[in-house]
């Protein structure tokens, strides 16, 4: 057997020792991303574990699958660890409303009915395992579940039951003429030839108003409550709907937007007051809505969003986290997928990546604040000039984004 010099055997081992640790520097190895991404999960959750209410943004595009499965993952640890006992999400209020009579008359909730609640935007493998989270926690009583916006949408309980359901507080000519006149918006039995107009808006509200006069009757049991909630909901959505009263000067896109919100947050207060003291709420939501304050954003300077009446409310016990991508692709439901431009370096994107490998960057409200103000897009895929505090307390970047897999694809 042939000896192996000393000096060569040096060289062997520096070899061997300089291929080891390439192998362990590889950036996308999957167990390193891993637990790259389970660090910053960490470091969120620690964050949010001690608040009242922790929104959970995302650009408003709902078009970013890292995006969506590293929301559930926080989502549902901050149940489970840190003891939050309702969920609130930007979807129509009507379907959760039913959810909620459904569950406190002790009839039966299904996972498709929780999927058709929180709706299309959010129909996605990523979201998929929350589903049934959900449905577990709420039918335990351990989770609240809770819609926000006063919107109808396709597919859902409030477009196909909710007219029927509504009818049973009319009687005789009322109830069928109500039924044809509401069925025929939620259905969106309209035409070019017989639009939608102010006269069917009309109709709608002297139903609902009908309705609503027999709710406050007396009458056994309190159902009532959610029926009232429906009716209420309704009526802020159709006020938005041929509107001759925008103020001068205002954009008609920003009365629509604060209108909107507003809604969204009367229905938070209505839920929250439905809650135990010191309950622990999770807002999911887009982050324009999340937000502290829109006022120092380009072209949103106006905006008054959900998140502004939060945090005047509960101050430092509510968190925003936003989220943003240095590059990738999105896709929204239905639609084309898209790129996104790399970041530039200027960017605070473009700097969260100038030193390391990471695949994903956790910026605390302190990191945030040393940057001033700075390009970034966590509000679109455009990039905009702002400070960032004003507007999140903390901001998770993912070096590259994909588009979200919708279910049944």
């Amino acid at each position: 057997m042939r000896s192996v010099s000393s000096g060569a055997l040096c060289l062997l081992l520096v070899v061997v020792r300089f291929s080891f640790a390439l192998e362990n520097r590889r950036p996308n190895q999957p167990a390193e991303a891993k637990a790259r991404a389970t660090s910053i999960a960490d470091q969120i959750v620690h964050a949010l574990c001690g608040k009242r209410v922790a929104l959970l943004g995302e650009p408003p595009m709902h078009g970013f699958g890292n995006t969506l499965e590293f929301k559930v993952e926080v989502a549902r640890r901050l149940v489970d660890e840190c003891h939050y006992n309702a969920f609130f999400i930007e979807s129509g209020a009507y379907d959760f409303l039913n959810i909620q009579k459904a569950l406190k008359s002790g009839r039966t909730v299904t996972v498709p009915m929780i999927a058709s609640a929180i709706g299309g935007l959010w129909a996605t493998r990523e979201v998929e395992p929350l589903i049934p989270f959900l449905l577990e926690k709420a039918r335990g009583g351990v989770l609240v579940l809770g819609g926000l916006d006063d919107q109808l949408g396709r597919g859902t309980y409030a477009q196909r039951q909710m007219p029927a359901d509504l009818m049973e507080y009319l009687q005789g000519d009322d109830k069928v003429q109500c039924l044809a006149i509401l069925q025929k918006h939620t259905l969106w039995q309209y035409s070019s030839d017989a639009p939608y107009s102010p006269k069917d808006r009309a109709l709608i509200l002297g139903c609902l108003d009908k309705i609503e006069l027999n709710l406050s009757l007396p009458r056994d049991g309190d159902a009532r409550e959610y029926e009232l909630a429906m009716i209420e909901n309704l009526k802020r959505s159709f006020a938005r709907d041929f509107k001759h009263d925008v103020p001068f000067g205002v954009d008609p896109n920003t009365q629509d937007f604060n209108d909107r919100d507003h809604s969204m947050y009367m229905n938070f207060r209505w839920l929250m007051s439905r809650l135990p003291p010191d309950s622990k709420v999770i807002v999911w939501t887009a982050t324009s809505h999340a937000a502290k304050d829109l006022s120092g954003v380009p072209g949103q300077e106006k905006w008054v969003p959900l998140g502004s009446y939060i945090r005047r409310e509960f101050k430092g016990e509510a968190f925003v986290l936003g989220v943003s991508a240095y590059s990738g692709t999105y896709g929204m439901a239905r639609q084309p997928v898209r790129p996104l431009a790399s970041a530039p370096a200027n960017s605070l994107e473009g700097q969260a990546f100038i030193n390391g490998d990471s695949d994903t960057r956790y910026l605390d409200a302190s990191q945030i604040r040393t940057f001033g103000s700075i390009l970034a897009r966590p509000l679109g895929p455009d990039f905009k000039t702002a400070n960032w505090s004003d507007i999140l307390d903390g901001l998770v970047i993912f070096r590259v984004e994909r588009p979200p897999l919708f279910s049944g694809k």
